[in-house]
């Protein structure tokens, strides 16, 4: 492996980490996480009990959302 080849390789993976993080923080910001979020409080708060399922939880995130707006940008 030549030294070139090798330096390339390590930028496209540091490159790729950064994609990776990058992608995540804007999937918290748009809130596309709050399920794996809410799974982990729950695992942590509730462990006897089973939590919602995704289906169910995103209704009620939703409904709240709409009776309770706080802020948000529409």
């Amino acid at each position: 492996m030549s030294p070139r080849s090798a330096a390339a390789r390590a930028v496209l993976s540091r490159l790729g980490r950064s994609a990776r993080e990058a992608w995540q923080i804007a999937r918290g910001i748009v809130g596309e996480t709050a399920y794996e979020r809410y799974l982990e409080h729950h695992r942590a708060h509730h462990p006897g009990t089973p939590p919602l399922g995704e289906r169910e939880f995103w209704r009620r995130h939703v409904d709240r959302g709409d009776v309770q707006p706080g802020s948000r940008c529409c």
